[in-house]
């Protein structure tokens, strides 16, 4: 990466953060995935894979590309409530709760993708299953290859993180930096940004 880019998204965003948050979830995932599979080599034939399947069954790729949606629509709703709330001191507080929300919903999508991208990587590369979680992401993906999706989630996951923090105050250093570059052209780069959110979430089925 261009050094003055990584500068500056490094004051924009704590991309260090970023990466250990990454590290903690997905091991997290990869640490439950083993501990699963101990289990349920210990358990007679009837009940195998009854744990890697609960966790399997707990973060559902819907339900994380749900959550994204959800957070991507909000966030057509907190861009315009933080630019305005610049402009009039009585939209601050009503702007403050809207990007909160915006922040918990991406958060909870990065969390839950960075924790389903352990079980992934686990189930991938350690052959630990029998190939059905990673299909089912797969088919969220357009059907990609198994590899291709250890690399498509976490670099989407880490959008979301960063989304949330941008999100996090009405008045954050990103809002400020994205608003400050767009100057006057601020409604139109808006209204074609919330345009394709609703027709990439609207049309995805």
């Amino acid at each position: 990466m261009n050094t003055t880019i990584k500068n500056q998204l490094n004051a924009i965003f704590d991309l260090t953060a970023l990466r250990l948050a990454i590290a903690a979830y997905a091991g997290l995932g990869l640490f439950v995935v083993l501990i699963a599979e101990g289990l349920d080599n210990q358990e007679p034939a009837p009940y195998a894979a009854y744990y890697v399947g609960a966790i399997n069954e707990a973060i559902s790729p819907k339900f994380w590309d749900l959550l994204s949606d959800t957070s991507l629509l909000l966030l057509c709703l907190s861009l315009p409530a933080a630019y305005l709330s610049q402009q009039h001191a009585a939209l601050l507080t009503p702007a403050k709760y809207l990007c909160r929300l915006n922040n918990r919903l991406f958060l909870l999508a990065f969390t839950l993708g960075a924790t389903a991208w352990g079980i992934l990587l686990a189930q991938i590369i350690l052959r630990l299953a029998d190939g059905a979680y990673p299909a089912a992401w797969g088919d969220l993906f357009f059907n990609a290859p198994a590899f291709l999706i250890l690399i498509f989630l976490p670099s989407i996951n880490s959008l979301w993180w960063c989304a949330a923090q941008a999100v996090a105050q009405p008045d954050s250093t990103a809002l400020q930096w994205l608003f400050e570059k767009l100057g006057k052209y601020t409604w139109p780069a808006y209204a074609a940004f919330a345009g394709l959110m609703v027709f990439l979430v609207v049309n995805q089925q």
